[in-house]
């Protein structure tokens, strides 16, 4: 059962890892305005938010800010594969 939630997890994460990079190509801006509306949250609700999403938040930062467009695809793609394959199932 356990090995089934950790696929869960996994597909999970490469899903919305996915959509983050494709609306990052398709509308750059989406990002951005994702970035601003989690600041525009009461506190409580941006700790919650960060805690429960924190690979795609540490991706909606570095994408918010001020860099070229290809040093924050780069990054936002590493920080991606990572947290893809530090989430991958794994046979004990």
């Amino acid at each position: 059962m356990l090995g089934a939630v950790k696929r869960v997890f996994f597909i999970i994460m490469v899903g919305l890892w996915g959509a983050f990079i494709a609306l990052a190509f398709a509308s750059p801006e989406t990002p951005n305005d994702a970035w601003q509306w989690t600041r525009g949250l009461a506190w409580p609700f941006q700790i919650l938010v960060w805690i429960v999403f924190l690979p795609w938040m540490v991706g909606l930062w570095v994408w918010q800010a001020d860099w070229s467009f290809g040093a924050r695809l780069a990054i936002v793609a590493v920080l991606a594969v990572g947290w893809s394959a530090a989430s991958f199932p794994r046979r004990k």
